[in-house]
């Protein structure tokens, strides 16, 4: 393998093995969820405003790059969600000695999002302030802001109040409802 490449190397220093076990901790149900932001910012998490994010049990953050990884403002985040910074470069054409190859990137998540239960938030992408993701949606893709996104692969299914699409006017409350 080159010098060069980005690939993620599996090699457990005592600093990746500590942030391994803080993650766990940050996982739990036991733990408070205001404590839990603020233990996954020591692993690399960035978080805007600890204090004022939710983070569910059992969500799971990327341990092999967390550092790619931004929360904003007052996000709510559901249990069970993932949050990758790594993905599979399907492109790579394999050989016996490097079979796969991994690439990473940065996952930004805005201001005031709710993120549902059980969404994966996956490949360098931009989630827009006020935003809603659905549970269980698989996102791949950037979302823009006050958009509400469901499905897999997430698609956009509607804006919040006050929001809309580019080319579009601003949605008001009763039109917003699904």
């Amino acid at each position: 393998m080159k010098k060069d490449q980005t690939t993620t190397q599996r090699g457990y220093s005592p600093k990746r093995a500590l942030r391994k076990i803080v993650m766990s901790l940050g996982q739990s149900a036991l733990i408070p969820s205001r404590l839990r932001a603020r233990l996954l910012k020591y692993t690399g998490v960035n978080f805007v405003d600890p204090k004022s994010t939710f983070i569910g049990a059992g969500v799971y953050f990327d341990n092999i790059h967390p550092e790619l990884i931004t929360i904003g403002r007052r996000c709510l985040i559901t249990t069970g969600s993932r949050f990758l910074s790594h993905f599979l470069d399907t492109r790579h054409e394999g050989t016996p000695d490097w079979p796969f190859h991994f690439q990473s990137g940065r996952v930004a998540v805005g201001d005031y999002v709710f993120i549902g239960s059980g969404a994966v938030i996956s490949k360098p992408l931009t989630i827009g302030d006020w935003a809603v993701v659905g549970a269980n949606a698989v996102v791949t893709k950037d979302v823009p802001e006050g958009a509400i996104v469901l499905g897999s692969p997430a698609r956009v299914v509607g804006y919040r109040a006050g929001f809309s699409a580019p080319d579009e006017a601003p949605v008001t409350a009763e039109a917003s409802v699904i």
